[in-house]
């Protein structure tokens, strides 16, 4: 069997590497996932190591192909904090992840790896795999956000092979983020409002379609009635592309009072709206920071006044009783995935 053909498969005008050097192919596939040790069977002059991909925030999407048999071992832990989901197109994956050995195969199974673990991958000859990538640290503000409180420090997502209602959500995920760019000009970017709602999209799969340690709380079970007044506020936050919403504003559009909406984030959160809104804004700037890749003209300045924090010092402060760390240093080491 060739190789697939470049016009084979999906994300045809995102390709970010092409590469017949197997020790190249390793340097450029840890620039998108994780350092790995690459080994082609017998030397075969068919391998052809491929990369499409496109990102939405903390989501990024990978088409993946080497064109033969090849053994992929990820030793060490990634520097980089993810979920991995393994979506084979074509051919099978055998893997073996956390002691546990499964193969994916188009259409029945799919792979869901943590970045922190060690993973060992055989690829067959034929096999093709789109993979989607989330931040970890962008699950869990999901998960925060859905559960009207902080987000949880102890998330636990089950790896390993997933199949049924699962597998086929977060496929339908992925292939609605393939198709939103295959079906536009690549040189015109897609609207911020859509790719919120395309992340969501992935995000939300991902929380209700994974095993986890909170997926019965998503459900419904143990919730409390009379949320819907702070729901509405948490959910008009989380959807801001840049600081918009007051407090006074939030109370309005949920049809209440200041007082009441204060009294509703105390007993529902355990905090006030004011402290809501500015945990959710430093996320949003600590993201906006690690995202931003050299020379793109971001600055710490910029994206604290883009999440309604005008005093530097202020913003600085509690960005390091946040996160540990002054903005501008996530600036400068931030992880930029995203290609186009």
């Amino acid at each position: 069997m060739s190789a697939p053909s470049r016009g084979d498969g999906p994300l045809h005008a995102y390709e970010r590497y092409r590469t017949k050097d197997p020790a190249e192919a390793s340097v450029l596939t840890a620039g998108v996932l994780s350092t790995n040790q690459l080994v082609v069977r017998d030397h075969d002059d068919r391998f052809e190591a491929t990369c499409r991909s496109v990102g939405v925030h903390s989501t990024s999407l990978l088409y993946l192909t080497y064109g033969t048999d090849v053994a992929v071992d990820v030793p060490l832990p990634s520097r980089r904090d993810y979920l991995a989901i393994l979506l084979p197109v074509s051919g099978q994956v055998h893997m073996r992840h956390q002691g546990r050995e499964f193969d994916i195969v188009p259409g029945e199974t799919a792979g869901v790896t943590y970045s922190r673990d060690a993973l060992h991958a055989q690829w067959s000859d034929r096999a093709s795999v789109l993979t989607v990538r989330v931040d970890w640290h962008a699950v869990e503000l999901a998960l925060g956000n859905l559960l009207m409180e902080s987000p949880p420090p102890d998330l636990r997502v089950q790896t390993g092979p997933i199949a049924g209602p699962a597998r086929r959500s977060l496929s339908g995920a992925a292939e609605l983020l393939a198709a939103s760019y295959d079906e536009k000009d690549p040189d015109s970017p897609l609207p911020p409002v859509v790719t919120r709602r395309l992340e969501e999209q992935v995000l939300l799969a991902v929380l209700l379609g994974l095993d986890h340690n909170y997926r019965a709380r998503l459900l419904g079970q143990g919730t409390r009635p009379g949320r819907r007044v702070v729901r509405e506020a948490v959910d008009l936050v989380s959807a801001e592309e840049q600081a918009i919403w007051t407090i006074p504003a939030l109370a309005r559009a949920a049809g209440v009072t200041v007082r009441s909406l204060e009294l509703g984030f105390r007993k529902e959160l355990g905090k006030t709206p004011r402290e809501f809104v500015r945990d959710q804004r430093l996320m949003r700037a600590h993201e906006d920071l690690r995202r931003a890749t050299p020379g793109d003209g971001t600055t710490v300045t910029e994206v604290a006044c883009r999440w309604g924090f005008w005093h530097a010092g202020r913003f600085a402060a509690g960005y390091v009783e946040r996160f540990g760390v002054r903005p501008a240093t996530t600036l400068r080491s931030g992880d930029a995935t995203t290609v186009r």
